[in-house]
């Protein structure tokens, strides 16, 4: 991984584990026995698209991505249609249609980037963005992990302790279609504040 960038030799490696662990070809990535499925077939995680999408935008590289290459704050229904087309073929879909959707959407990150108009809290006027940045794609991940467990808890019985920890191991095949590779430590809590923090413990200052 070059420069805390995902590349493209990065996300196939990814995507080869993912196909070594994945239940089977019409299964995907996941599999209908799996709590993946278990909450994102349910329509209260529409609830927090709002949220996610607000979470999103507080890291700075993802809010300037979005402002400069993007029609999401002037369609911001457009955006909720394509985010869901995309998390629910990764989700459901075959095994080969979730890795297809994983590459395109490698593809269309690789030709975003830009330059940070403004300083932002640590985060320097200047800086260098770009889509696929391990950070920022990790960000993103972790509002979607963890708000569609929140939107399901708030609806539906909210799960057991062990479900909640076998869930967000789960998560880590969902960060690995973006190219990210697993945080060293083991996934038994919250993932976002825990990446919070690593992302601002990686930011540069000038």
């Amino acid at each position: 991984m070059r420069r805390d960038v995902v590349s493209r030799e990065d996300l196939e490696r990814e995507l080869r584990a993912i196909e070594a662990l994945a239940p089977g070809q019409i299964e995907g990535v996941f599999g209908p026995t799996s709590l993946t499925w278990r909450i994102y077939r349910e329509a209260a995680i529409f609830l927090g698209a709002g949220r996610a999408l607000l979470l999103q935008l507080a890291h700075p590289y993802v809010a300037a991505a979005i402002a400069e290459h993007s029609r999401t704050l002037a369609d911001p229904i457009g955006r909720f249609h394509r985010t869901f087309s995309i998390t629910f073929t990764l989700v459901f879909g075959t095994l080969d249609q979730a890795l297809r959707a994983a590459r395109h959407l490698h593809q269309r990150h690789s030709a975003i980037q830009g330059v940070l108009p403004k300083s932002v809290g640590p985060f320097a006027a200047g800086a260098h963005y770009q889509a696929n940045d391990v950070a920022a794609l990790r960000w993103v991940y972790a509002t979607l992990v963890e708000t569609a467990l929140m939107a399901h808890d708030l609806v539906l019985p909210a799960m057991a302790a062990r479900e909640r920890e076998l869930y967000y191991a789960e998560s880590r095949r969902f960060a690995a279609l973006f190219g990210v590779p697993p945080l060293h430590s083991r996934p038994t809590g919250p993932v976002l504040p825990r990446i919070a923090r690593r992302c601002v413990s990686r930011v540069r200052l000038p």
